[in-house]
């Protein structure tokens, strides 16, 4: 498969970028995980699941799946294990150790450690007793001790009025913490970002936090940086002279009013250049777009 030709682009032939994009399911949409050569014009799918979050650790990388299952692969990226694990609603990863990956758990509210050979749970890090979606966790990211989680409400059950603004991303200071450990976390007393409308992606750039404002169809990048695209944000990367933001299509569109006069259904990934502030959309052949990682150059083009 072809991407949009952008190396005859005279405003983005500079984009030499490889990146790995999961997706969910939705619908007929089997989702999958694809590999983004835009040096090549290329496009692969390099597996069939309902990819979320995903991390490199212990040489493979890491891939929650929204089915309860947790898939690594190698270096090329051959399937080398799958794991099925109780009802957890698996969303965002994040690498504690070589050892020991981080999973978001939104159906307990909490965040599972995870050996990286077993996938066996040792710990958590739990944000509400209860054990049902109150705060919506979203995605996760760990830059050095401090864990920054995103989710649609810290306060209380975010499914009450899912049209207030109650989205947040926190950040709680993991200095001390031993993954086979067990704690307990009031998110409402570590919000760092407050006032979102369910977000999702959260990251950091440059020593400059970012995230996906999903419903209200931006991205933020370094210095509070609001770019405005045409649908549901979820997936970010950024290099020194691009952004790359993924849209999916809006699965409550019509129970779930939006703010906006247009919203774009199509999923893929726009590749904008914060310079001239100008993008090109990017389709894929999925509905929904959970992840961005930039893919290192010592990787291989897939199997």
């Amino acid at each position: 498969m072809l991407l949009y030709g952008l190396e005859n682009d005279q405003d983005f032939q500079y984009v030499h970028t490889r990146l790995l994009v999961s997706c969910p399911a939705s619908g007929p949409d089997e989702g999958g995980l694809f590999l983004l050569d835009f040096q090549r014009n290329a496009m692969q799918k390099l597996y069939t699941a309902s990819c979320m979050g995903m991390a490199w650790a212990d040489n493979k990388l890491i891939v929650a799946t929204d089915d309860n299952q947790i898939l690594a692969f190698d270096s090329a990226f051959r399937l080398t294990s799958r794991t099925k694990h109780r009802k957890l609603d698996f969303h965002g990863v994040a690498k504690l150790s070589e050892r020991v990956v981080l999973v978001a758990e939104t159906a307990v509210n909490a965040i599972g450690c995870y050996e990286t050979d077993t996938f066996t749970r040792i710990g958590e890090i739990r944000f509400n007793p209860i054990e049902k979606d109150i705060h919506h966790i979203n995605d996760i990211w760990l830059e050095g001790s401090t864990l920054y989680v995103s989710m649609f409400s810290p306060y209380d059950k975010w499914f009450l009025d899912p049209m207030q603004r109650n989205g947040a991303i926190i950040a709680v200071d993991l200095t001390g913490f031993h993954p086979h450990d067990s704690i307990g976390i009031d998110p409402a007393n570590h919000i760092v970002v407050s006032r979102l409308y369910m977000p999702h992606t959260v990251m950091v750039h440059n020593a400059q936090l970012a995230y996906c404002d999903s419903m209200s169809f931006y991205a933020v990048t370094g210095n509070d940086t609001k770019i405005q695209v045409a649908g549901f944000t979820r997936g970010l990367a950024i290099t020194d002279d691009t952004v790359f933001i993924g849209q999916s299509r809006m699965r409550h569109v019509l129970r779930i009013p939006h703010e906006m006069s247009n919203c774009s259904l199509d999923g893929g990934i726009y590749v904008y250049n914060p310079e001239f502030r100008i993008s090109r959309f990017v389709p894929l052949p999925a509905q929904q777009v959970y992840q961005i990682l930039i893919l290192q150059q010592q990787f291989p083009s897939g199997g």
